[in-house]
């Protein structure tokens, strides 16, 4: 294997201008986010100085969402899926309004806050699944991997500056400016969305109810053993282990720093994630991808064990840079996977359960570690976290064959009646 070979292959930016305009919203989308998720957290903290109230803004956008995904994952398989995104993008825009508007009160309201990430998850819920099921089309099945590798370089880069950013300006110019400039990049993000060709989804042979339509994906993912494997392994990664809501606790109390520590805290994942993805080329090549994928999934729970060791601003970031190396190796995997294994005609609902899982996981996952942080205390939250989760982590991988043999390579596009054969085989 040549040293080339690990570098990122950007063939689907080089040969898909479609997939350019979508990688772009989707850079910008990321950016934007990862502002106003720090913003929103930090002005949470700052009134209630409580985590179990940043945890619960993430359930608040969790729940809308995972009912918007399901009503976006049967819309992706029977309408265009650039039109849903461009609507859902716009009403996005709605709820960072109402994060805007609420900064510029003499005395913001916890309320607002909620309802306005409440608006903004089910304006996700609907989009997600609509740009998931549309990569095939735009890329080619050929090139999964090589578009997840990218598709989650945006994210690290929105991930890296926009939490970042957001620490610099709330701690410089002030709240109300970081929630303008995240206002700015949501309204533009619709503009390079229009540029995509209309992608309609494939003929449906026979019309059914979409609470049916639901249920069919829902039947495919029980009837595959490896996408049930990879469902529990993520669960059980992002339920027992994630940090997200200690944050702004971790870097102000154990830390001893302000808003622009906490800001270096939440860009740290993307740190070590966009190292992960720029390095991603191997992947397309990996032979094992199950074992490799287990393996990503372990290292997430022992960087959650590290980061509960250490008490300076250097140990949290090697820490928390470990972790979203970890997580972007796997999602990558796990979404080329899924998207490989999934046939077209389902690949919109199947998105969309698998997009409800990683919203429900992370959300219980903050409020889990919120909770035992507030009993005992953030390091022991963190250290009980990380081993479950590799004790968990171990038992999935131990008890799913399907996980463990799944493989990229050699792998054709699933059909009728070739997806059952592959399942058989698995």
């Amino acid at each position: 294997m040549t040293a080339k070979s690990f570098f990122m292959d950007i063939s689907p930016l080089r040969d898909s201008p479609a997939f350019r305009y979508a990688f772009a919203a989707r850079t910008a989308t990321v950016l934007v986010t990862g502002m106003l998720l720090v913003a929103a957290s930090l002005q949470l903290f700052q009134i209630t100085q409580s985590s179990v109230a940043v945890a619960a803004l993430n359930v608040a956008m969790a729940v809308p969402m995972v009912l918007a995904l399901i009503a976006g994952g049967v819309l992706s398989d029977r309408r265009d899926r650039r039109s849903l995104m461009l609507w859902s993008r716009s009403a996005y825009a709605v709820g960072v309004l109402l994060f805007f508007v609420n900064a510029l009160l003499p005395e913001p309201t916890i309320a607002l806050i909620y309802v306005a990430g409440m608006i903004s998850g089910a304006a996700g819920g609907i989009s997600v699944p609509a740009m998931m099921a549309a990569t095939p089309a735009l890329v080619g099945r050929e090139r999964l991997a090589a578009a997840a590798a990218l598709g989650g370089l945006s994210m690290q880069i929105g991930g890296i500056v926009g939490p970042a950013l957001a620490g610099a300006l709330i701690a410089g110019p002030g709240l109300v400016f970081c929630y303008a400039i995240v206002l700015v990049g949501v309204l533009a993000t619709p503009f390079l969305l229009y540029r995509l060709p209309p992608l309609p989804p494939p003929p449906r042979k026979v019309s059914i109810r979409a609470a049916a339509s639901f249920i069919e994906g829902l039947s495919y993912i029980r009837s595959n053993a490896l996408l049930r494997g990879l469902l529990l392994i993520d669960l059980a990664a992002m339920v027992l282990a994630t940090p997200l809501a200690l944050l702004p606790e971790w870097g102000t109390r154990i830390l001893g720093g302000g808003p622009q520590v906490a800001g270096f805290l939440y860009a740290a994942p993307a740190i070590g994630a966009t190292l992960a993805a720029l390095s991603s080329g191997w992947t397309r090549r990996v032979v094992q991808t199950g074992h490799v994928l287990i393996a990503a999934v372990l290292v997430w729970g022992v960087s959650i064990v590290l980061l509960a060791l250490g008490t300076s601003l250097w140990w949290a970031m090697i820490s928390l840079a470990l972790m979203g190396a970890a997580d972007t190796i796997s999602k990558i995997l796990r979404g080329a996977l899924v998207q490989r294994y999934t046939p077209d005609e389902l690949l919109g609902r199947v998105s969309s359960i698998w997009m409800m899982q990683t919203s429900i996981g992370p959300a219980l996952g903050n409020v889990q570690v919120g909770f035992v942080a507030r009993l005992l205390s953030p390091p022991l939250a963190l250290l009980i976290g990380g081993v479950a989760c590799v004790a968990a982590v171990s038992a999935v991988a131990a008890t799913s064959p399907a996980l463990r043999a799944a493989q990229l390579q050699g792998v054709r596009k699933p059909g009728a009646e070739g997806s059952a054969r592959e399942e058989k085989a698995t």
